[in-house]
């Protein structure tokens, strides 16, 4: 992971800064601003310090309220000033965590429930309502956060919408997206992460069945994108962003 974007931390997974990118009119993606990740439920000392030090201001929690619950967040301190999360689903149990509940897994599974995640996820007015947030935030040039779990399935969604609404190319978003399967070692926690799972639904699985679910690939991506549509309608009717929005955000995140 010797790749710059990325922090080393000890217990928080995939954080990276995904700003850099580029435009088609030679303008990039402030550095410094824009940063995605996996929960902070098992950050160390060392990992908050260097957190602490990036100067967040706002942190977006894309999980439902069960999962906080169950891996709380350690916060940045001071705590950012806007915390934005979604308050759908209550303590009903994570749909990823449903699905695995009903056995029968293997790697086409997976992989087809993969994709039913990713042509839902941008559909459903909860993560709707928080993309919405985190854009409105976006134009205040202020360090901002945002992560669900392993922060590369709803987090990739919403960092790709980020930078396409200013103007990166498709190519560079979905390199941007990809990048989580450099970020995490799979066959390493294929083991330990199969335990867990079993453990938590009372199932028989099969390590490798899980191997779409801890990295990322383009189909899934492809999916979402298949249900928004065309990005303009998506981000005005959907997201309540417009193109002077969309004008704000490419002043504020872009430079020469």
């Amino acid at each position: 992971m010797s790749n710059p974007r990325f922090m080393a931390l000890e217990g928080v997974h995939n954080f990276r800064d995904f700003g850099g990118w580029t435009t088609p009119d030679g303008r990039s993606v402030k550095t410094g601003l824009l940063f995605r990740s996996g929960h902070l439920s098992r950050a160390t000392d060392a990992d908050q310090a260097k957190i602490n030090a990036l100067g967040l201001t706002t942190l977006a929690d894309l999980r439902q309220p069960s999962e906080r619950t169950r891996e709380p967040n350690i916060l940045p301190d001071p705590a950012p000033v806007n915390m934005f999360e979604t308050a759908h689903g209550g303590h009903d149990e994570a749909p990823h965590l449903a699905f695995l509940r009903e056995g029968n897994l293997s790697v086409k599974s997976v992989q087809d429930y993969m994709v039913s995640a990713y042509q839902r996820i941008p559909m459903e007015p909860h993560h709707q309502h928080i993309f919405a947030q985190v854009f409105k935030q976006l134009t205040h040039d202020e360090p901002v956060l945002i992560h669900c779990a392993a922060g590369k399935d709803r987090t990739g969604i919403l960092a790709a919408l980020i930078l396409l609404a200013v103007g990166v190319t498709p190519d560079q978003a979905f390199e941007d997206y990809l990048l989580t399967n450099t970020a995490v070692d799979i066959d390493a926690l294929l083991p330990s992460i199969a335990k867990r799972i079993s453990e938590q639904t009372q199932q028989d699985v099969e390590p490798e069945a899980l191997r779409p679910m801890l990295g990322v690939e383009a189909d899934f991506l492809h999916a979402a994108f298949e249900v928004i549509g065309p990005l303009d309608a998506y981000f005005e009717r959907a997201l309540g962003v417009t193109d002077a929005d969309r004008q704000a955000l490419r002043d504020t995140l872009l430079v020469q």
